[in-house]
Parts: C-alpha cells; structure tokens; sequence
C-alpha cells in the first residue's frame, strides 16, 4: 500500500499528469488498443466486418499517435515565442528569449513562484491549443491518407466495399 502511496505523491508523477503531451500518449494507448479489442468482441458483426474494424481503428490510432507526436515536439520547442503575446509577463525577461537553450537558462533564473507558474500556465495553454489543433484538424488529414490505402491492400474488394457501404 505505501508504494502506492509514494508513487501517488510522487512529483514526478504530479508533473506527468499535469503534462497535455503525457495525456495524449495516455489516452492515445488506451485507444489503440481498447478500440480495437472492444470491436473484435462485438458479436453483432461478423468475423470479417469485426477483424477488418479493428484492424483500420488500430491503423488509425497508431498513425494518429505517429503523426501528433511528430509535430508536437517541434512547436513545443517553439511556444516560448509567443509568451510575448501575454500581457502579464511583459515584465519577465524569459519572454526575449531567441532559442529554446536560451528560454531554458532564463527559466531557471526566474526566482518568482507567481511568475514562474505564469510562465508554465502559458507554455501549457499553448501546448493544449496545439495538441487540440493537431488532433482534430492536422492528424485525421494525414492519417486518412494513410489508412485507407493500406486498409485496400489488406482487404478483398468484396468486405471492403461492403464495409465501406455500412459506413
């Protein structure tokens, strides 16, 4: 029980939750695999509709995974550069950052709690839209140019287009 406990009050496991990035991974897994496994356990279709269903909703969530951790880590990088655009730290010298080394070394300087939480409040927001952004515009662009070929190859044309009808 206390290594429960200690693993629950842990910061490091504070931070993990309190991070979007770390959201999305979470429910992204949860989704690769629970989607799929729920539909081959649906007795209302059939062995082919069901292992034809899982397999597109795997396809769909891994490349989805794929394609939001492929651009969230670049703007990550960069969303200090729209701390500028928040009044309440026009005050903070971290804002005039020019590199994302540069930010880091200046964020450690910060020595205010308010200003600091501020500073991470924003990053995060920033983070929130981007991954909002990403996940419901940008990913299923991307991903359904992806899955439906490959779901063609694997499919004979008979299930496919018999599947695609009921959709």
């Amino acid at each position: 029980m206390s290594l429960i406990v200690n693993f629950l009050t842990n910061p490091q496991a504070a931070d993990f939750v309190q991070n979007s990035t770390c959201q999305v991974l979470s429910e992204g897994c949860l989704k690769a695999v629970g989607r799929p496994t729920f539909t081959l356990l649906d007795k209302t279709a059939t062995k082919e509709e069901r292992k034809y269903s899982a397999t597109k909703e795997l396809l769909y969530q891994s490349f989805s995974m794929a394609a939001f951790f492929a651009l969230i880590f670049p703007i990550k990088r960069n969303t200090f550069k729209l701390l500028k655009f928040f009044p309440q730290l026009k005050n903070c010298d971290v804002i005039n950052a020019k590199t994302a080394k540069e930010y880091q070394e200046k964020l450690k300087q910060v020595t205010d709690k308010t200003m600091l939480t501020k500073i991470k409040g924003a990053n995060e927001l920033m983070s929130i839209i981007a991954s909002g952004i990403i996940l419901a515009v940008v990913t299923p662009q991307i991903v359904t140019r992806l899955v439906h070929p490959i779901m063609n190859k694997l499919s004979p044309d008979e299930t496919k287009n018999k599947l695609d009808k009921k959709a």
